[in-house]
C-alpha cells in the first residue's frame, strides 16, 4: 500500500512538472520566427529574416499574438548593399541547424547576383530560380555569387505558426597565390601605400582607428570633408583582414571628429569592384 501511495505521489509530481514546463514554453514563445544557422565544420552563417508573418502564444495558451514584417524582395538591389556577404572560394556544404522550433518545411531558392544589376529582366531570373532544398534540416551547398531566399513554414497550432523568408548573399573570394599573381577572371587588388592626408584628416583617422581590430586600414586619399558640429571625413582606404592569406579590398571609411578632439568611425562602405565592373545599360 505504501509503495502504491508513493508511486501515485511521484506520478502527480511528474505531471505537475510537465504542466509547468508546457506553461513555461508557452510563456517563453518567441515574438519572431525562429532563426537557423548554417554550419560547416564550425564555420557558421546566419541568414537574415527579412519578411515574415508569425503567430505565437503570449503566456496564456488561449491568447495569441501576431507580428508581421514586410521588407525587401530578395532580388532588390538594396539587398546587395545592405546585407553582409558570405565570401566563398568554392562551393561549400553546410548543415541546417534550427535555433528554436524547426520549420515543417524549408525551401531555398537562389539567383545569380547578376540579377541585382539586371532589373529589366528580373522575371527571367525568377523563372530560373533554383529549388535546392525541400526539407527541414539536412544539408545545403552554397555557391559563390548567389542570392538565397530561404522560405520556411510552420503549421503547429500550439507553439507557433506562420511563414518566413530569410536572405543570404554569397560572393566569390579570389585568393591571391603570391605577390604579383592573380587568378584568371578575378580582379587583382592593387598595392596601396599610405597616402598623404591633410594633417587634420590624418589626426582624425589615427584617433578613430585606435583599438580597431580585425583588419588593417590603409588610407589612400581624402575624398571629401563636411563641416558640421565637428567634421565628417570620407577617406578611401584599402582593407586587409587580419587572417591567413588575406585578400585586400577597398572601402570608403567615414569618420566623425568632434570639437573636443575625439574621432570615431561612423560607416565603412565596402567597394565590390567586380560587381560594378559591368557598364550601365
Amino acid at each position: 500500500m505504501m509503495t502504491e501511495r508513493k508511486n501515485g505521489f511521484m506520478t502527480k509530481v511528474i505531471l505537475m512538472l510537465i504542466a509547468a514546463l508546457l506553461l513555461t514554453g508557452a510563456a517563453c514563445a518567441e515574438a519572431a520566427p525562429p532563426a537557423f544557422i548554417l554550419d560547416c565544420d564550425g564555420v557558421t552563417e546566419t541568414p537574415v529574416a527579412a519578411n515574415y508573418s508569425w503567430t505565437y502564444p503570449s503566456g496564456n495558451t488561449d491568447e495569441w499574438q501576431g507580428v508581421e514584417a514586410c521588407g525587401m524582395a530578395p532580388t532588390d538591389p538594396a539587398v546587395f548593399e545592405s546585407f553582409d556577404h558570405v565570401l566563398l572560394t568554392e562551393d561549400r556544404t553546410y548543415q541546417v541547424e534550427w535555433v528554436g522550433i524547426p520549420a515543417d518545411e524549408l525551401i531555398a531558392f537562389s539567383w545569380d547576383i547578376a540579377v541585382f544589376a539586371d532589373q529589366e529582366h528580373i522575371d527571367d531570373h525568377q523563372e530560373n530560380a533554383e529549388i535546392i532544398l525541400g526539407k527541414t534540416g539536412g544539408a545545403i551547398t552554397l555557391k559563390p555569387d548567389r542570392i538565397y531566399d530561404f522560405q520556411a513554414r510552420w503549421s503547429d497550432e500550439t507553439v507557433g505558426h506562420g511563414v518566413a523568408h530569410y536572405y543570404l548573399v554569397t560572393e566569390r573570394l579570389i585568393m591571391d597565390d603570391g605577390p604579383g599573381s592573380m587568378m584568371l577572371g578575378g580582379w587583382e587588388p592593387a598595392a596601396a601605400e599610405a597616402g598623404q592626408l591633410p594633417d587634420d584628416a590624418q589626426a582624425a583617422f589615427d584617433r578613430a582607428m585606435e583599438g580597431l581590430v580585425g583588419a588593417e586600414y590603409t588610407p589612400v586619399a581624402l575624398l571629401s570633408r563636411q563641416i558640421v558640429a565637428g567634421t565628417n571625413y570620407c577617406i578611401l582606404c584599402q582593407i586587409r583582414p587580419v587572417v591567413p592569406n588575406p585578400v585586400p579590398n577597398w572601402a570608403l571609411v567615414y569618420i566623425y571628429a568632434d570639437l573636443q578632439g575625439n574621432a570615431t568611425v561612423t560607416n565603412v562602405y565596402e567597394l565590390y569592384i567586380a560587381q560594378h565592373a559591368e557598364p550601365a545599360q
